[in-house]
């Protein structure tokens, strides 16, 4: 979902306004909806992607005291305005003049809760302006609800001649479903001309953009207008339009891994952020989540239940509904049923965590076995060791956290206890139900609570 260096060469002159001002109330949220995640990525920062893979320049949030959260989770580079007081759309644009770049001669105008904005829909837009030679074009769609939408009146020539909102509309206005979709493209010299001449509604004084429309016609250059999708254009404004979009997001991220190679059994129940990597030949299961900037190796599988963030799996790993957060698996790990690796966490190549084992800030070399009801934290295992099932590293003493370390070809009995810091060397042996209190020379055994030593190497 990132522009690709290798696609269409992106436009230069062209700066994008993205309005993302609005708390939302009807979210029915603490939090303004342009900062709400869709598939790990803010709604308004969807636009803003679209944008970027059209358009080279960078582009400018217009933000509100509410919504400034947004500008630190934008790429680097994005510009920033604000408006103080929420004051209408028109007052909006006019704020983020000053932080137009002095190159810019083309204005794109966006709102940050249309997260479905396609990038060929900005590309045809700015075109249809360039083509008709005016300063303004617009889009609209024809919507199965025009309700809340200002209506767009054409002329003979199909062409924008105004927008009524609908509070101001007669009821044969109304009865239009045409509608604008909040996406324009303006001549820069003209926009900044022509929102000097906009007034403020005596009904709700608020400055309306949309009477852009008709000031363009007014002059003598009535604005073509892109006819789109409403799929495309809706806006989100409640929490069933936002489940609504977060769904079609899926999709379209989903079909782009299955057109990769990636197979989905049910893409419908899967949840992939837009900035994993996931190869060609993998398998994943129902019920699965993969978030940030999670990679996935060729012929791995990823079963039902399972989440993964953050975190890199190797080629021909499986996961079983199990949870892996900020830690790198190698090559041919299995994992799973019911695991959970938690951060920091590198666990080598052909290695073995089972049912119910939990790892954290954890290094298994190449081979380890970790048994299942097993917790290891801040440890390190050396390749082929045998971790047996119910191992815990006590690394935590009420104060400070401690390292463990297990050599390699190590054998631990079920239900080992070692309290932190330990080294136990290489092929050292634990009996069962062992308390290891200090450390195991290389090739000794202990058992016992707590453990003595009863063989050593040699």
């Amino acid at each position: 979902m990132t522009p690709s260096s290798t696609g269409p060469e992106r436009l230069s002159g062209v700066t994008a306004i993205i309005l993302a001002a609005g708390v939302g109330s009807r979210m029915g949220a603490a939090e303004p909806k342009v900062l709400h995640p869709l598939l790990g990525r803010p709604m308004a920062l969807w636009v803003l992607e679209s944008i970027h893979t059209v358009v080279s320049d960078p582009a400018i949030l217009l933000l509100s005291p509410a919504t400034a959260a947004l500008h630190a989770l934008a790429p680097k580079g994005t510009l920033r305005a604000e408006q103080p007081e929420p004051r209408g759309t028109g007052d909006a644009v006019r704020c983020a003049l000053p932080a137009l770049p002095a190159g810019a001669t083309e204005i794109l105008i966006a709102c940050g809760d249309t997260p479905l904005l396609e990038p060929s829909t900005i590309s045809a837009l700015i075109a249809a302006r360039r083509a008709a030679k005016v300063p303004l074009a617009l889009a609209a769609f024809y919507a199965d609800d025009p309700t809340g939408y200002g209506r767009v009146e054409l002329n003979d020539a199909g062409r924008a001649t105004r927008i009524t909102e609908e509070r101001d509309a007669s009821p044969e206005v109304r009865e239009s479903d045409l509608v604008n979709a909040g996406l324009y493209v303006a001549d820069r010299a003209w926009l900044e001309t022509a929102l000097k001449g906009l007034t403020a509604s005596k009904a709700t004084g608020e400055i309306y953009l949309t009477d852009l429309v008709a000031a363009a016609a007014a002059a003598g250059s009535p604005a073509p207008i892109l006819l789109g999708s409403g799929a495309d254009f809706e806006g989100v404004n409640d929490r069933r339009q936002f489940a609504d979009a977060a769904a079609a997001l899926r999709e379209r991220v989903n079909a782009g891994h299955m057109e990769r190679g990636v197979g989905m059994v049910d893409p419908t129940t899967i949840w992939i952020d837009p900035t994993v990597e996931i190869a060609a030949d993998v398998a994943i299961e129902p019920n699965v989540m993969i978030s940030g900037t999670t990679t996935i190796g060729a012929r791995s599988r990823i079963e039902s239940g399972s989440r993964i963030h953050q975190s890199q799996i190797g080629a021909g790993c499986t996961i079983r509904s199990s949870d892996i957060s900020e830690s790198r698996l190698h090559d041919d790990v299995e994992v799973g049923p019911f695991a959970h690796i938690r951060p920091g966490c590198d666990i080598g190549a052909g290695a073995h965590v089972g049912n119910y084992a939990e790892l954290k800030a954890t290094t298994l070399g190449v081979r380890v076995k970790v048994g299942h009801h097993s917790y290891l934290g801040d440890t390190t295992v050396g390749e082929a060791a045998n971790i047996g099932a119910g191992t815990i590293t006590a690394n935590y003493d009420g104060v400070a956290k401690h390292a463990t370390s297990i050599g390699a070809g190590a054998f631990t009995g079920i239900g080992t206890l070692i309290v932190a810091p330990v080294k136990m060397g290489s092929k050292s042996k634990t009996g069962a139900g062992t308390v290891l209190l200090e450390d195991l020379p290389d090739g000794a055994l202990a058992v016992g609570v707590p453990a003595r030593v009863i063989t050593r190497k040699g």
